[in-house]
């Protein structure tokens, strides 16, 4: 815990060289499966796309309207920004290019999940030496694959860099925020909203066309947490319910104490599981991101230590 509060200079350790190549990850695979689902063409005009015909109706949307030509080349860039994010190429530079592409897409798709990866690439345009690790000039130069994974030691002190600093305080938001619009909703605590959740997913599940389904639980799950009575299936989900939101608001501390962190990971990894399992094509980046901030919170030697005794 001492060692996390000592906060230092901008240039980035070991464990933010880790997420930048877990971000990566996690943003390469929703780029993928947006493009998948055609986003491409969204702001087409002849003919004119669906997305874009609601976005200039609707008169709560921030506008930033762009040719459809504009917003290929804005799209490819994004796509290119990624990947040099993942390789660490020119990070802070594709950080950026990354970070306003998500600011502009939640401006016509408002999904919270957006605004998050997009804050969490804001750290890597402050951050100096995030390629040092886990990059393209990394593996050119490593010897062995080993020696690629190793991370570099420590040598001062272990202080952590402030965009690291600021994207575990970003964390802390994320989860107590969380955890505080659960706790003060009556239909969440009641287990009302989960049992309407679950019976929307599986009464249009049927009706979504192949690879666009995501609603994979068995008949007996279905009936127990779905379609049964709507009070017998809200009370059943009241204790899921509560755990969740005793969960989220522990997260934060197990994982920023040392000897507690292990924990923390472990109910942070089933709880991400248990979230994607509702919607697996929407919530994996998401959940890849949000456990890949983990060992943000680590003291930079135990990451190290940690890193070291697994390779």
């Amino acid at each position: 815990m001492p060692d996390l509060l000592s906060v230092h200079g901008a240039t980035a350790g070991p464990a933010l060289c880790c997420f930048r190549l877990l971000l990566g990850t996690a943003l390469l695979w929703k780029i993928t499966a947006d493009h998948v689902f055609g986003m491409a063409r969204f702001f087409d005009d002849r003919p004119k796309s669906l997305v874009r015909w609601r976005y200039e109706r609707d008169e709560m949307a921030v506008k930033v309207l762009l040719s459809p030509t504009a917003y290929k080349v804005f799209y490819a860039a994004r796509a290119v920004a990624v990947l040099c994010l993942f390789a660490g190429v020119l990070t802070p530079l594709a950080a950026a290019l990354t970070a306003a592409w998500c600011m502009f897409e939640f401006t016509f798709d408002r999904k919270f999940n957006t605004l998050f990866l997009g804050m969490m690439c804001l750290p890597f345009v402050f951050a100096q030496g995030s390629d040092a690790y886990l990059s393209l000039q990394s593996l050119l130069n490593a010897p062995s694959p080993a020696a690629f994974l190793d991370p570099p030691r420590i040598h001062d002190g272990g202080t952590l860099s402030w965009p690291q600093f600021a994207a575990v305080v970003l964390m802390f938001q994320v989860y107590w925020s969380s955890a505080w619009f659960k706790a003060a909703s009556r239909q969440f605590t009641s287990g009302d909203t989960m049992q309407k959740v679950f019976e929307q997913l599986a009464a249009v599940r049927d009706e979504l066309p192949a690879g666009r389904r995501e609603y994979y639980f068995p008949d007996w799950f279905t009936r127990r947490f779905a379609t049964d009575e709507p009070a017998l299936v809200a009370r059943r989900w009241r204790i899921p319910s509560l755990a969740t939101i005793v969960v989220e608001a522990a997260l934060p501390v197990l994982l920023i104490v040392p000897v507690t962190w292990r924990v923390g990971a472990l109910l942070g990894l089933l709880t991400h599981a248990a979230f994607t399992s509702m919607l697996p094509k929407r919530l994996v980046p998401f959940s890849l991101a949000s456990v890949g901030t983990y060992v943000l919170f680590l003291p930079p030697t135990t990451f190290v230590t940690l890193i070291g005794g697994w390779t």
